[in-house]
C-alpha cells in the first residue's frame, strides 16, 4: 500500500548492470530489488533476516494510495547477498533463502535448504481490470504435509485449515484476520483489506431442484419499551417449504473432502444450514447472525455413493455446495478487490517464534490492568442504576471473586444508540462509578460505533460511511471526534473499559460507497482494527497512566497492540456450539492476536432468548450442565467473562451445585494470578501467549495437529474440555515427557492417548514435568493486598525455571522497567531451587519480603521461606 510506493521511489536508486546474468531486468536498493518482467513488477523487500515482503503489480498500474494500517516495522539494517543465473535470483539472509524464479514464482528455504514454501502460478493472477470476475488478485503457493493455523474465528468446529475453504469477511461470530501460521516453520500475512477468500474451491456439487424458498414475514415480536432493535425483533418463523435438497455424489479419490457452502442472503439470517453426507452432519449452523459462507469437511471413499442433503431454509437464494479433492493440496489467497499481489513471508523456527517475528511486523500487545485478568460480571443487561449497583453489592456480600461489571446496551437515551446516559434510567452516572469503584469494581460500557443522534453527530462532526449508521472511522478527524464522544460521556465519569460491539460492521448496505480513503469495499475488512486504534490511542494520550482494555466483536491484523480483546459474538447455548469455542479461540490466538474470550454459557440460553432447545435456563438440567463446562473452559481463556441475553447471569441464580463449581473455579483463577500476570507479561515482552493449541508447543508431533478440544494455558499447563452432555471421562493426548494431574499430582507418561476422569466439578488439567507452578492465596478482586504466602511447587523430571512478575498492576510505568522479577530454576540432577532477584527495581523487597511455601508435587512436606531481593537456594 503507501509503503509500496516509498518502496519502489527508493529501487530506482540502486539500477544493477545491465551486464545482469538474471534474464529480467533488475533495480536493487538498501532494503531488496525491483524485478521489471515483461509486464510484471516484482518488488522483494528484506524487513529483517526473518521477514519477506512480497509487491507484485503490472507496470502499467500505480501503486494503491491506501494507508498501510497493519506493519509497524520499517525495513531493518540487514546483511544480505544477492546470487543471479540466468533463470533464477538467489536472495540470502542469516536465516532464509528467497528464489525468484524466471516465470515469477518465488520460493522460500531455510538457510540450510530445508524447504518452507513455494509459490505456484496455478490460481495466481492480477486481472483488475477483467470485468465479471469476483477476484481481482490472487496467489496460490505450494501446501505440502502440514498444518495451517490462524486466520481468525470461526465457527465450524475445524482446527486445521489445509485445503478448507473459508471466506474471509468480518461478523457477528467470525473474525477475519489474514495471516496463516505453518508448522514447517513460516507464517503468511496476506496484505489486502477487501473480502478475501482463502483455498476458494475448485468444484461443485450440482443439485438438480432448486429447492423453492417460501419466506414468511418476521415473527410478531412486541419490542419492549419500544426498544425496536431488540434482538428478539429478529426471530422469524422458519419457512413453510424447507429449502431441502439431495442428490448423490461420488468421488473419484480417497481422502478428506473440504466444503464450502454459498447461502447469500445479502445480509443476516435466521434459519438452519445443514449440509449432511452419509446420516452426518458436515455444515451445520443454527443461529441468528449467520455468514454467507459456511466451511466443513469429511473423509470419503472413491467410489461409494453418497448420500447429500443441502437445506439452508430462510436464504433468499437456494445456495449452492462447492468442495476440494484431497489433494488440493494448495495453499491460496483470493481477494475480490485490489491491483497487486501483496504479502508477507514470516519465518521461525516453530510457530511460537513465527508468531513472534509477525508480532515484530505489526506490533507487539500491552499489558492490560491486573484487574482484567480477574473475572468479569456481565448481562444482557442492567436495566437501571440500581439493579447493577444491587448486583455488584450481592457479589461483595455473597463473597464471590469478581473485577469488573458490564453495562450493556439500551442505558441511552430512546431513538437514539448512545453514548450518553438516560437520566430516567441512569440518573447519576457519576455517583454510581465512585460506588463501584468502592467496591474495587471497574466498570465496563457498551457502545456501537454508530450513531442515530443527530446533536451529538453535529457536536462531535461525526461523518458516517454513506448508506448505513457506521462512523466513518478512515477520517482521521472522525476517528478523534469519536474518541472525543465517548470520553466524555464515559471516561470522563470514570468508565474504565469500553465494549465495543458491532465492529465488523456488517450494516453497510452498499459496500460500493466511498470512506474517506476510496472504495469501503477496499477497506472493508480492517474497521475494527481503526476503532481500536482511536479508542487506544485517544486514551493513551488523555489518561497516560491508566492501561486500556476494550472489548470488541471483531479485530483484524495487528489490533493486538490497541490493548482491546475480542469475543466469539452471540453464539447460542448448544454443546455443538460450545464445543466449535474452543477451535475458533485457538485459531484467533494462532492468528497473532492473544487476547480472545467468549459468552460463558451462551448468548442465546434457552426459549426466552431465541433458543428452543431448553426451557429454563435456570432449572434445565442439561442446560446447568453446559453451562457449568463451559464456565469452566472460561476459566482458563484469556479474559473471563460470563454473559447472556435476556439473562441473569450471577452465579446464585442457579442450583447449589452449579454455585458450588463455580466458586471454585472463580477461586482457581485467582490462586493463579501469579502465573496468569506473569504469562501476561511475556506476552508483551516476548510475543508469547496465554492460550495455545498443542500444536503451539509440538508442531513436530502429527498427533497435535488436529486436536480442538484440549490446549495449554500459558507454557506449562495443559487443560481438557468436556463437550458432550454427562460424559464423566475424557480421552486426552499426552505429547512425549511426564505430566502430573493438577487435582491429584498422579503422574502420566507422554506419547499417547488417556482417558482420564472428568467429574462435572472438575475438568482434566495437568502440568507438565519441568514447571514451576506458583499458586496464590484465595482473593475477592486480583490487586487485593495480603499477607499470605504464594506456594511455589515444583514439577520434577525435567529442569526448570519461571519468573513471576511484579508491577503496580494498573499504569504503563513498565514500559519504562518500572517493574520487578523473581526468578525460580530448578535443577533435575540436584533437587534444588535457586530463588534471585531478576530484572527491574519497582518493588522493595527488603521492607516488604514475600512469604513463598515451596513444594515438590506428590510430596506432603513444605518449605517456608522469606524472600528479601537476597538469592537463596531450596534442597527438596
Amino acid at each position: 500500500m503507501t509503503k509500496n510506493i516509498c518502496f519502489l521511489s527508493i529501487t530506482l536508486l540502486f539500477l544493477v548492470s545491465c551486464n545482469s546474468k538474471y534474464k529480467y531486468n533488475i533495480e536493487k536498493s538498501e532494503h531488496g530489488l525491483t524485478i521489471h518482467q515483461d509486464s510484471l513488477n516484482i518488488n522483494v523487500e528484506i524487513i529483517d533476516e526473518a521477514i519477506i515482503h512480497v509487491n507484485k503489480i503490472l507496470n502499467t498500474s500505480t501503486p494503491s494510495e491506501i494507508p498501510d494500517y497493519v506493519t509497524v516495522l520499517e525495513p531493518q539494517k540487514v546483511d544480505w547477498k544477492l546470487e543471479e543465473s540466468s533463470e533464477k535470483i538467489t536472495i540470502s539472509t542469516k536465516l532464509v533463502k528467497v528464489f525468484v524464479n524466471s516465470d515469477g514464482t518465488i520460493t522460500y528455504e531455510t538457510k540450510d535448504g530445508k524447504n518452507l514454501l513455494s509459490e505456484t502460478n496455478q490460481h495466481t493472477f492480477i486481472n483488475s481490470e477483467e470485468a465479471g470476475k469476483e477476484h481481482h488478485v490472487s496467489q496460490g503457493f505450494h501446501a505440502g504435509d502440514e498444518g495451517l493455523y490462524g486466520l481468525g474465528q470461526f465457527q465450524s468446529g475445524i482446527m486445521n485449515w489445509k485445503n478448507v475453504p473459508i471466506r474471509l469477511q468480518q461478523y457477528n461470530q467470525e473474525i477475519a484476520i489474514p495471516f496463516l501460521v505453518s508448522t514447517k516453520g513460516y507464517g503468511i500475512y496476506w496484505h489486502n483489506y477487501s473480502l478475501t477468500d482463502f483455498n476458494n474451491p475448485e468444484n461443485e456439487i450440482v443439485f438438480e431442484s432448486k429447492g423453492e424458498v417460501e419466506s414468511k414475514n418476521a415473527e410478531a415480536v412486541a419490542p419492549i419499551d419500544g426498544e425496536k432493535e431488540n434482538v428478539a425483533a429478529y426471530a422469524a418463523k422458519e419457512a413453510a417449504k424447507k429449502n431441502i435438497r439431495e442428490t448423490t455424489f461420488t468421488p473419484t479419490k480417497t481422502g478428506e473432502y473440504t466444503f464450502l457452502a454459498l447461502s447469500d442472503n445479502a445480509g443476516r439470517m435466521r434459519g438452519e444450514i445443514n449440509v449432511n453426507i452419509d446420516g452426518e452432519d458436515v455444515i451445520n449452523y443454527s443461529t441468528i447472525w449467520m455468514p454467507r459462507r459456511y466451511s466443513g469437511k469429511k473423509h470419503l471413499e472413491a467410489g461409494k455413493a453418497y448420500k447429500v442433503i443441502f437445506q439452508n431454509t430462510g436464504a433468499k437464494i437456494p445456495g449452492k455446495l462447492f468442495y476440494n479433492e484431497p489433494d488440493f493440496n494448495k495453499t491460496v489467497f483470493s481477494s475480490i478487490k485490489g491491483n497487486a499481489i501483496d504479502y508477507y513471508f514470516v519465518y521461525g523456527d516453530n510457530p511460537g517464534e513465527v508468531i513472534s517475528n509477525y508480532q515484530a511486523l505489526t506490533g507487539k500487545a500491552p499489558m492490560f490492568s491486573k484487574k482484567s485478568y480477574g473475572f468479569w460480571q456481565c448481562r444482557e443487561r442492567y436495566h437501571n442504576q440500581e439493579e447493577l449497583l444491587e448486583n455488584a453489592r450481592e457479589m461483595r456480600e455473597r463473597e464471590i471473586p469478581v473485577d469488573n461489571i458490564v453495562q450493556d446496551w439500551f442505558y441511552w437515551p430512546k431513538g437514539t444508540k448512545g453514548p450518553e446516559w438516560d437520566r430516567a434510567k441512569y440518573p447519576d452516572p457519576d455517583a454510581m462509578v465512585k460506588e463501584l469503584t468502592k467496591l474495587n469494581l471497574n466498570l465496563m460500557v457498551s457502545v456501537w460505533p454508530e450513531v442515530k443522534n443527530k446533536p451529538l453527530e453535529e457536536k462531535y462532526g461525526l461523518t458516517k460511511i454513506e448508506s448505513s449508521n457506521y462512523v466513518d472511522i478512515y477520517d482521521t478527524k472522525v476517528s478523534k471526534q469519536f474518541y472525543r464522544a465517548l470520553s466524555d460521556s464515559m471516561f470522563h465519569k470514570g468508565v474504565k473499559s469500553i465494549w465495543l460491539d458491532g465492529t465488523e460492521p456488517e450494516g453497510v448496505n452498499d459496500t460500493k460507497v466511498n470512506t474517506a480513503v476510496g472504495p469501503y469495499e477496499e477497506v472493508q475488512n480492517p474497521y475494527s482494527l481503526l476503532v481500536t486504534k482511536a479508542m487506544y490511542e485517544g486514551r493513551r494520550e488523555e489518561f497516560p497512566m491508566e492501561r486500556v482494555f476494550n472489548l470488541t466483536r471483531s479485530a483484524y491484523a495487528g489490533q493486538q497492540r490497541y490493548g482491546a480483546t475480542s469475543w466469539s459474538g452471540d453464539v447460542e447455548a448448544s454443546w455443538e456450539q460450545f464445543a466449535e469455542q474452543i477451535p475458533a479461540g485457538l485459531n484467533f490466538t494462532m492468528a497473532g492476536v492473544p487476547y480472545w474470550t467468549h459468552d460463558i454459557g451462551g448468548f442465546f440460553r434457552d426459549s426466552k432468548s431465541i433458543n428452543p432447545q431448553y426451557d429454563n435456563q435456570y432449572t434445565n438440567p442439561e442446560y446447568i450442565e453446559l453451562l457449568t463446562r463451559w464456565f469452566q473452559f472460561g476459566t482458563f481463556s484469556p479474559i473471563f467473562r460470563i454473559h447472556g441475553y435476556v439473562s441473569e447471569t450471577e452465579i446464585w441464580r442457579y442450583d447449589d451445585a452449579f454455585e458450588s463449581t463455580a466458586r471454585k473455579f472463580i477461586d482457581l483463577r485467582y490462586q493463579l494470578m501469579p502465573y496468569i500476570y506473569s504469562q501476561a507479561w511475556q506476552i508483551t515482552n516476548n510475543s508469547r501467549q496465554l492460550m495455545t493449541p498443542l500444536v503451539y508447543h509440538y508442531a513436530n508431533d502429527k498427533n497435535t495437529w488436529g486436536i480442538k478440544d484440549q490446549f495449554f494455558f500459558g507454557e506449562s499447563i495443559m487443560v481438557g474440555f468436556v463437550t458432550t452432555y454427562k460424559d464423566r471421562e475424557k480421552e486426552m493426548y499426552f505429547p512425549e515427557g511426564q505430566w502430573y494431574n493438577y487435582w491429584t499430582d498422579e503422574k502420566i507418561e507422554g506419547g499417547k492417548k488417556v482417558t482420564v476422569k472428568a467429574e462435572l466439578d472438575e475438568t482434566p488439567m495437568f502440568v507438565k514435568a519441568g514447571t514451576i507452578l506458583p499458586i496464590g492465596p484465595k482473593l475477592q478482586y486480583a490487586d487485593q493486598r495480603t499477607t499470605e504466602s504464594t506456594d511455589i511447587i515444583v514439577y520434577p523430571g525435567e529442569n526448570a525455571e519461571f519468573t513471576m512478575y511484579l508491577d503496580d498492576g494498573a499504569s504503563y510505568n513498565y514500559e519504562n522497567k518500572t517493574y520487578s522479577e523473581i526468578v525460580f530454576s530448578y535443577s533435575e540432577k540436584d533437587k534444588k531451587l535457586t530463588v534471585k532477584k531478576g530484572n527491574g527495581d519497582y518493588y522493595d523487597f527488603n521492607n516488604t519480603p514475600f512469604e513463598f511455601a515451596f513444594r515438590i508435587a506428590g510430596a506432603n512436606s513444605e518449605q517456608r521461606f522469606l524472600f528479601l531481593g537476597d538469592e537463596f537456594e531450596v534442597q527438596f
